[in-house]
């Protein structure tokens, strides 16, 4: 069965394309939402990422969307939906600033 812990796993195959570092770890990725489940197919009606962008003016905007929907596709389980939120904005996480030095 698909769990949270499986989706989260494959979004962090997704990178930033400018700081090639995975969306989880960005902290891009805020929500997962998972619809009806039909046992009959084991798939779910869709499976829903919530993320946002480290600005709202991000050129890789289409890319980011693009490659969150290829993956969860990639799990076979459910139609990708991802909805982006620019509220709250993003803010790097601490464990990060070092490393890109800010």
């Amino acid at each position: 069965m698909l769990t949270r812990e499986i989706v989260i796993e494959k979004l962090k195959e997704v990178l930033d394309p400018e700081l090639d570092l995975n969306i989880v770890d960005l902290g891009l990725f805020r929500d997962l939402e998972f619809g009806e489940y039909f046992p009959d197919f084991d798939s779910y009606e869709y499976i829903k990422v919530t993320m946002t962008l480290t600005s709202p003016m991000c050129p890789f905007a289409d890319q980011l969307i693009q490659d969150v929907e290829t993956k969860i596709l990639e799990l076979g389980k459910g139609d990708a939906n991802v909805e982006l939120s620019f509220d709250p904005p993003w803010e790097c996480p601490e464990n990060l600033k070092l490393e890109l030095g800010l």
